[in-house]
């Protein structure tokens, strides 16, 4: 019986209160509170501890805050000096994988590449000079013979190569030869010496060399088709038609090479003289040289080449 009472009263007061919310005014009542004080009552701590940020910022809407935002002003306030000042370079070096870095931005492939087309730019420049003077040796043999000169043009790929070219590519392969050599048989000079206590003889030195010059000449030629000083200076060894060297014809080049020597080198004074600029073990082999830069044309010097074509029909300069 007593709960019934308390019910009327509760609800009772539930309709007063109802009425009274209804008829207070909002504006006036607020402004009446004074903010101030009522924001210094809060415990912002408590307050920030009961806030969940993750579902606060769910609700934020990033790209309407992002347009509401004045950059330009943001970044006028920043003290750019404040903030590099208390940036730690070393530990931000420290987390940058340099290498990583350095691979991506292709520096190492722009470097070997420039060097490459440099290195290729100085060979070719020499390779030119060379086969400029054996064009001027070879023009001037043509008028002391009285034969009909040959047309020329810049490029040279593919024609007889003269006298100069070859000898300097001769001398390259002798120098590779003798240095390789000399550096490996000074190694087993040094390991006969260390361990038997016997070094190495001159007529056994001289046989090993004989047979390693075989050797690089014949293997080169056989597998390049030219030894290492002849791809330097870009010269070729050809069949006599102009196809690819066979082994046996690499055999016969490097038998016979002895024999253009022999008789103060008259075997090579035929490179001089002949037409095709082909030497006696050229001649024995059934082979000849060529003018070969890979994947660039051969070429003469510019001035060289102007001067030929203008002359080309045997008249004076």
């Amino acid at each position: 019986m007593s709960s019934r009472p308390g019910g009327v009263l509760g609800r009772l007061a539930g309709k007063v209160t109802e009425r009274v919310v209804e008829t207070v005014q909002p504006d006036l009542v607020l402004s009446h509170v004074d903010v101030d004080a009522l924001v210094d009552r809060v415990d912002l701590n408590r307050a920030l501890a009961r806030v969940d940020l993750n579902q606060l910022l769910e609700r934020v809407d990033l790209n309407l805050l992002l347009e509401h935002i004045d950059l330009n002003l943001v970044l006028d306030r920043i003290d750019m000096d404040r903030l590099i000042d208390r940036v730690d370079v070393e530990r931000l070096l420290e987390r940058v994988d340099i290498d990583s870095l350095v691979q991506r931005s292709g520096l190492p492939q722009i470097v070997v590449e420039s060097q490459t087309r440099l290195a290729g730019s100085l060979i070719d420049l020499v390779r030119r000079q060379l086969a400029g003077l054996d064009a001027i040796i070879s023009r001037g043999v043509t008028r002391l013979l009285r034969r009909e000169p040959a047309p020329r043009s810049r490029t040279v790929t593919g024609e007889y190569a003269g006298v100069v070219s070859r000898a300097t590519a001769t001398a390259l392969d002798i120098l590779i030869i003798t240095t390789t050599f000399t550096i490996g048989l000074a190694g087993v000079n040094l390991l006969t010496s260390s361990f038997w206590g016997v070094e190495v003889r001159a007529l056994p030195a001289t046989i090993a060399l004989a047979v390693f010059a075989f050797s690089y000449a014949f293997g080169f030629l056989a597998v390049a088709g030219r030894t290492p000083g002849q791809g330097i200076i870009g010269l070729r060894v050809v069949r006599s038609d102009g196809g690819t060297i066979r082994p046996g014809q690499a055999l016969r080049w490097v038998v016979a090479f002895p024999l253009s020597v022999v008789l103060f080198g008259l075997g090579f004074a035929l490179i001089v003289f002949q037409r095709e600029h082909r030497a006696l073990h050229d001649l024995i082999a059934g082979t000849a040289v060529v003018y070969d830069w890979g994947e660039r044309p051969a070429e003469l010097p510019g001035p060289l080449s102007a001067f030929l074509a203008r002359h080309e029909d045997g008249g004076s300069p």
